[in-house]
């Protein structure tokens, strides 16, 4: 019989259809070996898989790069900043910092007597009572470091140092519209030095003195802010407040010998006419919550600006970071332009002349070594300043920050001290047994010249350096 049975028939198709099956199955596993593997994550983090290691590799260069010329002493903290004080005991770290038998430097006080030409290289101590500048508004953070070592806040009298103070002199009488300095030189050549010299200066000659050390904090975001529909600013409560205090400590017997022209009200203050500048300041210290402040704080100043009994010195340091946006954000989270926030707007206006003091001066400095805050260019063409890098005509000018910058005039602080200032700075550090060695002379013009008379070099990088393990 040629014709399979149906049973056979239905057997032969099962296995036709068996290894049809097998034969695909083999064909799609071979497919899928061949296939290449599916590609996996690319990024752990934002780094791509695989360099991760050379990523952390690469940021730990950078950190030892920048760290490789800041002293040891500056991430020490505060219970080992204390100079040894006996000489028995070498200078090495990590025992440098040890407290010792309570010596301080013997320095005359840096005042009218000592500010003479014959002065120039001596060095000058400050003074120390609670209303002390430097002891209510604080000092920019690298003064503060060298301080903090230190047994006695002091500094050099240099040639500019006599310049600044007969620039003070001079103005004394006449409005700040015509005296509108700004302190300007390389890197660690000494500004913040300065300005703080002109501050004591002006405090001991009976001068009402605003000194803000690092302005940068006005704009950094580290301070509440608030929008103000009245002036159409962003007020700062907290940081209006801390200034209006640190102003009444520095000058409260100043402060209680001039009177409020008319009268304050406010949701919460209701001051006459008549009362002291004293009394208008505690009211609005008194009021914790920080809404009084911004309001209380603008009162003063007005009054300020009008008298004329007592000269005024507005001076202000990382003066070019009010030129910069700030780390504050509108509601649309677009940075806020420093002159919409209201203390650097009020500080921006009396640098510019748009508010005058009827008798005082305004006094900035500019931080060279601040990357994140540098000189913006219309500081730059206002004061005729160099620039490290070839500045093309086509780079745009910010017109608001050029109406800030008009008539101000710049003091050019040298690069180098002199040998006879240097050696003022040196006696310092030898005198408080801050070295390691006996041999000075050689010491001396060894570090004087690596540092090429920058007085930050000679003792950042060279006679604080020496104090290694």
């Amino acid at each position: 019989m040629s014709l399979l049975s149906s049973q056979h028939r239905h057997v032969a198709l099962a296995l036709a259809e068996a290894g049809s099956v097998l034969r695909a199955g083999q064909y799609r596993t071979a497919v899928t070996r061949a296939a290449p593997a599916q590609k996996q994550s690319q990024s752990i983090g934002g780094v791509k898989r695989g360099r991760k290691e050379k990523w952390e590799k690469k940021m730990n260069q950078e950190r030892a790069q920048r760290n490789r010329d800041i002293p040891k002493f500056t991430r020490y903290p505060e219970s080992k900043l204390q100079i040894p004080k006996t000489k028995e005991r070498p200078a090495i770290l990590p025992e440098v910092f040890q407290p010792g038998s309570g010596h301080s430097l013997d320095l005359p006080l840096f005042g009218p007597s000592t500010l003479t030409a014959k002065s120039v290289g001596q060095a000058t101590s400050f003074g120390t009572t609670q209303t002390n500048a430097a002891k209510v508004f604080g000092l920019p953070n690298k003064m503060h470091f060298e301080y903090r070592i230190l047994s006695t806040p002091c500094s050099v009298i240099r040639d500019v140092t006599l310049k600044a103070i007969h620039t003070l002199d001079k103005a004394k009488g006449s409005s700040s519209k015509d005296h509108r300095i700004v302190l300007h030189g390389r890197a660690g050549s000494g500004k913040s030095f300065l300005l703080h010299q002109a501050v004591q200066y002006a405090q001991a000659q009976g001068w009402v003195v605003l000194y803000i050390p690092r302005a940068v904090t006005l704009v950094n975001s580290t301070n509440s802010y608030a929008y103000d529909i009245r002036t159409q600013t962003y007020l700062q409560p907290r940081a209006s407040y801390l200034t209006l205090d640190k102003l009444y400590k520095a000058n409260s017997a100043l402060l209680s010998q001039l009177t409020l022209s008319r009268e304050l009200v406010t949701e919460k203050l209701n001051i006459p006419a008549g009362t002291t500048l004293a009394e208008v300041a505690q009211a609005g210290i008194k009021d914790k919550s920080f809404t009084s402040g911004p309001v209380v704080l603008e009162t003063v100043l007005k009054e300020l600006e009008t008298q004329t009994k007592f000269p005024v010195l507005v001076a202000v340091d990382d003066f070019q970071a009010l030129f910069h946006n700030s780390a504050y954000k509108d509601p649309f989270f677009h940075a806020i332009r420093p002159h919409h926030l209201s203390l650097p707007r009020t500080f921006l206006e009396f640098a510019s002349g748009q508010r005058t003091l009827a008798n005082g001066v305004f006094m900035g400095a500019l931080t060279e070594s601040d990357t994140a805050y540098a000189v913006p260019l219309e500081l730059k063409d206002a004061l005729n300043l160099e620039s490290r890098h070839p500045v093309s005509p086509y780079d745009k000018r910010d017109q608001v920050k050029l109406g800030y910058t008009e008539g101000l005039k710049g003091l050019k602080v040298p690069e180098r001290m002199s040998t006879n200032e240097m050696a003022g700075l040196f006696s310092v550090w030898k005198d408080d047994m801050a070295l390691t060695t006996d041999k000075y002379d050689e010491l001396f013009m060894s570090k004087y010249v690596e540092s090429d008379g920058n007085p930050r070099d000679f003792v950042w990088k060279g006679l604080l350096s020496t104090l290694s393990p």
